[in-house]
């Protein structure tokens, strides 16, 4: 007879990185849902089901997920989910969980930018991270009104129509529609993916873009970041690397910090 410890993976080794995002995913999915003193919509329980299953098809050894599926009960998945060795709220993740933004009623099709956001524009992550700031702002002065709308506008500028380039113009409209059909706990998945792959960037860029200093336990006050971006942006447009404002705004984001965080090394140097 199989025990716990038999079923599942024990170390993040034993997976993939894709089946350690979807366990990740789950979790928070999960724990959104199930709030305390939440009262789940129907169609959201829905969501709850697939995604719990595939969790425990991603968590489990080889050969064992037919016995998880077809020997337990709905409940004791949940209880084998609650018990798996892996979920831990300090894992992060850049892949973004929510694929698409669709409506048939509306005529939506929003989908996901790449993991990490490798496909997306300069002009697409200044215009992001300005949202993201925004709402960090809002959350310190205690607006919530103001920060559910800056989240929905953060959706609505991270998720973009198939093919088609970032359009500043349209994330008003896409942030209405954000509001209706995309449930809360979609959005603060999204939001964390985001805020992870900034926290990836910084990390790449170090000379660039250093992590400011504060006493430990004491969070360093939200300063939007629009007005700095688009200031860069205009010193950009005069370099030599990419000569014009166009350029730069659909540059791809990773080429761009490259770049600065290449010019910020050898700033020192040019001084010496």
């Amino acid at each position: 007879m199989y025990t716990m410890e038999n079923l599942f993976h024990t170390s993040w080794q034993a997976l993939t990185p894709k089946q350690c995002y979807r366990i990740v995913f789950g979790a928070r999915m999960y724990k959104g849902i199930y709030a305390p003193g939440r009262l789940p919509m129907d169609a959201e329980m829905k969501v709850a089901s697939d995604y719990l299953l595939d969790v425990l098809r991603t968590a489990a050894l080889p050969g064992k997920w037919k016995m998880i599926y077809t020997q337990t009960s709905e409940e004791q998945k949940i209880d084998l989910f609650h018990d798996l060795p892996l979920l831990k709220p300090e894992n992060a993740f850049r892949q973004f969980p929510v694929k698409a933004i669709k409506s048939l009623r509306r005529n939506l099709h929003l989908v996901a930018p790449d993991e990490s956001m490798a496909n997306s524009t300069f002009g697409q992550f200044k215009f992001a991270d300005n949202e993201f700031t925004r709402l960090a702002y809002f959350q310190q002065t205690g607006d919530a009104y103001k920060v559910n709308e800056q989240l929905n506008r953060l959706v609505a500028t991270l998720y973009l129509p198939s093919g088609e380039n970032f359009d500043k113009s349209m994330v008003s409209e896409y942030a209405d529609l954000v509001e209706q059909i995309v449930f809360i706990w979609q959005k603060a998945l999204i939001l964390e993916a985001y805020a992870n792959t900034r926290e990836f960037v910084i990390g790449r860029c170090p000379t660039f873009w250093p992590k400011p200093e504060h006493k430990e336990g004491e969070a360093s006050p939200a300063v939007p970041t629009g007005p700095i971006w688009h200031e860069l942006h205009y010193d950009l447009a005069e370099s030599e690397a990419f000569k014009g404002f166009d350029t730069v705004e659909n540059a791809n984001m990773y080429n761009v910090f490259d770049y600065l965080e290449n010019l910020a090394k050898r700033k020192p140097n040019a001084n010496a």
